[in-house]
């Protein structure tokens, strides 16, 4: 069985905070979070996820969706967070080499269409959001 995961749908002045993965054959974005761990609820691993991911401070979480299969149930949250950029953290930083690395970026709405986000439900729930 696959692990439940939180993602954080970071908006700041229209834009969307994204991770660019580059690796050998593969080129694709992700939102910050991560797996729910053991006696976690969704929300405290969101919150976790993008502490460690992106140093930012989550100061509020409001449930957008939720995706169910029948291996695993994802939860996106519309995610307030500290001002500052975000500096790459936790795994993710100790992961990073030229062979597999990972970049912050923010895109609109516009740039989102074009995009390979993954996985494809949180491309459409992003561009919903940033459109409104």
């Amino acid at each position: 069985m696959k692990k439940n995961r939180a993602a954080a749908i970071i908006i700041r002045n229209g834009k969307l905070l994204l991770f660019h993965r580059q690796k050998p054959g593969k080129d694709y974005y992700i939102l910050p979070g991560g797996g729910v761990e053991l006696e976690e609820s969704f929300e405290e691993a969101c919150i976790r996820e993008v502490k460690e991911e992106t140093g930012l401070e989550v100061l509020a979480l409001q449930l957008a969706s939720r995706y169910i299969t029948l291996e695993k149930e994802e939860n996106y949250y519309v995610t307030q967070v500290t001002p500052g950029e975000p500096v790459l953290g936790g795994a993710e930083a100790q992961r990073q080499s030229p062979e597999d690395s990972y970049t912050f970026l923010w895109v609109d709405a516009a740039q989102l269409e074009s995009i390979n986000l993954l996985p494809g439900v949180a491309h459409r729930i992003c561009l919903e959001i940033l459109q409104k």
